[in-house]
């Protein structure tokens, strides 16, 4: 296949930000200094076909991120190129036709859903807004939408409270795919079903994908369904992007510190790998929004943390280039290279390192330091270390 970086994007954000006023009322906007940064400068491209992961803990701006790219809110600085045009530049009726083109899956399947129209209306919406078909078209579409979904096209004329939440985030499905997008935004899609009906929902997805293909932006924050279905996973922390990667090297060899303290969480089907994991806790809570730290806003929880960290925003940087990998998935059959931004410093760090086991395969302890890039120091011992032998990086010579 071809690479990412000879082909065009679909989607391409530079610099996203978005801002909400901390006060309310008449004149908030205009006095109020004040404000919540829930998405601070953030950048990403999806390619056509492409399942794009965005994950992070509550609060950490993914469902503002996905809205601010669909446009149903403002942001407050940086740009959204879709297919190539300015988002932020678009006048209503370009808006419109690009929404035709970019469709979104809400979190709450019943929430989103009105009550007071049957399935069919709900699901037929989208056509008659943009014009789509005749009326007997259009129903003709839903009935086969429905089918497609795993629901009884019979069911056309029923109500939304009418059907069970799974069935509700099908319909919800369905809608989205009406006008047979390019890119889907999925806001949570299975956050509030069950496990079981997570794996239909997920499934469904999936095939769906195959068969129209529709790139995805997938925002959750359970970090084994995003494996499941993406093909790039980018981590975001307080607003910021700290990682992405391709989903393989992500979940088997994290490098940013936040990142490998969300893969201890995740459990592992394993009875003997489970017993001998290293549960990372990060001390304290997550910082505040209205009130970020300096610098980087992870130091204050980072176990490797070193003063600059306080002091200065540290980029994303891109590593070497790992080995093209490939799936036996239908939707994993492409070829995947990763790129790996992870945020790193430019001086040694701490003597000490008790970020040292690996949280996914625990085969071998490893250093925190060597993760991200730093050289251990020099007074690194192999106790303190907990990783083995490592390689001091000015002097080139390994450390027992």
């Amino acid at each position: 296949m071809t690479d990412n970086n000879e082909r065009t994007p679909l989607l391409k954000v530079e610099h996203l930000s978005k801002e909400f006023p901390a006060e309310s009322g008449m004149f908030a906007k205009r006095f109020s200094k004040r404000v919540v940064s829930a998405v601070n400068d953030i950048s990403f491209e999806i390619y056509p076909g492409e399942t794009f992961g965005l994950v992070g803990e509550s609060g950490c701006g993914k469902s503002t991120t996905g809205r601010t790219i669909m446009r149903l809110t403002k942001p407050t600085a940086g740009k959204v190129f879709f297919q190539g045009k300015d988002v932020a530049e678009m006048s209503k009726h370009e808006i419109k036709d690009m929404r035709r083109e970019m469709q979104f899956i809400f979190q709450d399947p019943y929430a989103s859903l009105n009550p007071r129209m049957t399935i069919g209306e709900i699901v037929s919406e989208p056509m008659t807004i943009h014009g789509v078909g005749t009326k007997e078209e259009r129903i003709e579409r839903v009935r086969e939408l429905l089918d497609v979904v795993g629901l009884n096209p019979e069911h056309i004329n029923r109500y939304p409270h009418e059907f069970s939440g799974g069935q509700r985030q099908r319909v919800g499905i369905a809608r989205a795919f009406a006008l047979k997008p390019k890119l889907i935004i999925c806001d949570e899609p299975v956050s509030a079903l069950d496990v079981s009906i997570q794996a239909q929902v997920l499934n469904l997805l999936k095939e769906l994908q195959d068969k129209f293909g529709t790139a995805y932006l997938f925002i959750a924050h359970d970090l084994s369904v995003v494996q499941h279905i993406s093909d790039r996973v980018a981590v975001m922390y307080l607003g910021k992007m700290v990682e992405v990667s391709d989903w393989k090297t992500l979940y088997s060899e994290p490098h940013h510190p936040y990142t490998q303290s969300l893969l201890s969480a995740v459990p592992v089907p394993d009875p003997d790998i489970q017993k001998t994991r290293k549960r990372i806790i990060l001390a304290g809570d997550p910082p505040s929004p209205l009130d970020p730290p300096t610098g980087c806003r992870f130091h204050t929880r980072c176990p490797i943390a070193q003063g600059i960290c306080s002091e200065k925003l540290l980029s994303l940087r891109k590593l070497p280039r790992a080995t093209a990998a490939r799936a036996t998935s239908p939707s994993r059959s492409r070829s995947r290279i990763a790129h790996r931004p992870v945020v790193g410093c430019s001086r040694p760090g701490p003597p000490w390192c008790c970020f040292s086991e690996r949280p996914r395969t625990c085969r071998k302890p490893r250093c925190a330091l060597r993760a991200v890039g730093l050289p251990p120091p020099a007074e690194c011992s192999e106790k303190q270390h907990q990783g083995g032998p490592c390689v001091n990086a000015a002097e080139g010579s390994e450390i027992p």
